[in-house]
């Protein structure tokens, strides 16, 4: 073979082998390609996107707090009507007499004798806080009840008929004496406990009467309470009350305006308390909700009768006392 072919030869030798290494390198690259297909894989991460979804659900819980915060205050009836319901014990009319009777100041204590024992005002120089003893006519000698319903629990309301002189118009009221839970309970079944009680000190005209006095001891912690003022069971002033002679003036002391920084601690008392609900409901005005929007029309007529001496309309109306003097003229 001469030289020229030779060579051709080697070139045609070459070529096909860089072909044929060209073709072996060119075979990983197709290895790759199972590679690539693992990345639609990543596109399963949305399936994670409806886990989003329930947390849209949670807007709805804000939609049903909100409507009790906006509802409007009710504007408060002028005088709210305590219709009573029938006493289990018949107590026939026997109106008490007056006798000649006058506190260590000199004044005579009549129907329509008040004296108030506590008055502060606030920064606005507002009267906020005002306590008055008062004297009542006891129209009958019987304990009677009327039920109230506050925060959807009946309580059963303990008072007594009494009357109070305001302005030579004697006005019958209501004297609450406590309550319990429960519709119409009779007295014999209330249970144990602060509600089956009211501090009663029984005394004759001899005895000097200081209504600031009475005011201090009759209110003092229970631990340290006046021996006078006793601690009497409703059943057992409702037998006492028939005994009574016919000649006897009944006073009573309780707050008529109460600080409104002390009303949530009011309204928590009235929840927790059922002969607090009972004697602290005539004083103050309660939304639907049962939360106290303000101190009632009786409040605040009262509170003008007593430090102004303005008129006090007619209506049936409720007092309140944890604590009572019954003054005997025999």
């Amino acid at each position: 073979m001469d030289r020229p072919s030779h060579l051709i030869l080697t070139l045609l030798c070459l070529l096909s082998l860089g072909i044929s290494v060209g073709c072996a390198a060119a075979q990983p690259a197709a290895t790759e390609t199972p590679t690539i297909t693992l990345t639609p894989t990543i596109t399963n991460t949305a399936t994670h996107t409806p886990t989003f979804t329930p947390t849209h659900t949670t807007t709805p819980a804000f939609t049903i707090t909100s409507p009790p915060t906006n509802t409007p205050t009710i504007t408060p009836t002028p005088f709210r009507v305590l219709s009573p319901t029938p006493t289990p014990t018949f107590a026939t009319p026997q109106p008490a007499v007056l006798f000649p009777f006058e506190d260590n100041r000199g004044r005579t204590i009549d129907w329509s004798y008040f004296y108030v024992t506590e008055l502060e005002r606030n920064r606005f120089n507002e009267v906020n806080d005002l306590w008055a003893l008062m004297a009542f006519q006891l129209l009958d000698r019987g304990i009677h009840q009327r039920n109230f319903t506050f925060l959807g629990e009946t309580i059963t309301v303990y008072y007594l008929n009494v009357a109070h002189d305001f302005d030579g118009f004697l006005l019958p009221l209501q004297l609450v004496l406590g309550g319990t839970s429960g519709a119409n309970v009779p007295i014999d079944l209330i249970p144990a406990g602060g509600t089956a009680y009211v501090q009663v000190a029984v005394r004759d005209a001899a005895t000097p009467f200081s209504p600031r006095d009475t005011h201090r001891d009759a209110n003092e912690a229970f631990e340290i309470r006046n021996e006078a003022y006793p601690l009497y069971f409703l059943k057992d002033l409702q037998a006492m009350l028939p005994a009574l002679p016919d000649e006897v003036i009944l006073l009573a002391n309780h707050p008529v305006l109460i600080p409104r920084d002390d009303w949530p601690q009011v309204k928590l008392d009235m929840t927790r308390v059922s002969f607090l609900a009972a004697r602290y409901q005539p004083f103050f005005e309660l939304d639907p909700y049962d939360r106290i929007v303000d101190q009632s029309a009786f409040a605040y007529a009262l509170r003008d009768y007593l430090l102004e001496g303005a008129e006090m309309p007619p209506g049936i109306y409720a007092f309140s006392s944890r604590n009572l003097v019954i003054v005997t003229g025999e």
